[in-house]
């Protein structure tokens, strides 16, 4: 009786894990950047990750980011040190930003496609 039991366990969780896969238990949500909003996606990220640094009256490097002006002069600075050159450097760069970190490639994305889309105070 023992065996019986033990091998309908071991049949219970095979047939249980078939229909798994590794895509269906490991995926991600998809990333929606189709229509960013400043004032629901952005801000919140740049709260989140840079006004800790980037805020307050002693601001590193002297960026503010914490007003809609300042978050988007930053963002739309084609340069080496514009928000978006420093968000998608390697992850060992010194210059990554923020500092020890790199953000969710979807905050990434979305600050890119919040760009793109024209940088909107909506």
């Amino acid at each position: 009786m023992r065996e019986f039991l033990v091998i309908a366990v071991m049949i219970c969780l095979i047939s249980a894990c078939k229909s798994d896969n590794e895509q269906d238990l490991y995926s991600v949500p998809d990333c929606d950047s189709t229509a960013m909003s400043f004032e629901s996606d952005i801000l919140p990220i740049v709260n989140e990750h840079c006004t800790s640094c980037h805020g307050g009256l002693t601001p590193t490097a002297g960026l503010l980011l914490e007003t809609y002006d300042q978050i988007k002069t930053s963002a739309n600075n084609s340069t080496y040190s514009g928000m978006i050159n420093r968000i998608e450097r390697e992850k060992n760069d010194p210059l990554l930003m923020p500092m020890g970190y790199k953000l969710p490639q979807c905050q990434i994305d979305q600050i890119k496609a919040w760009v793109n889309q024209g940088s909107l105070n909506n």
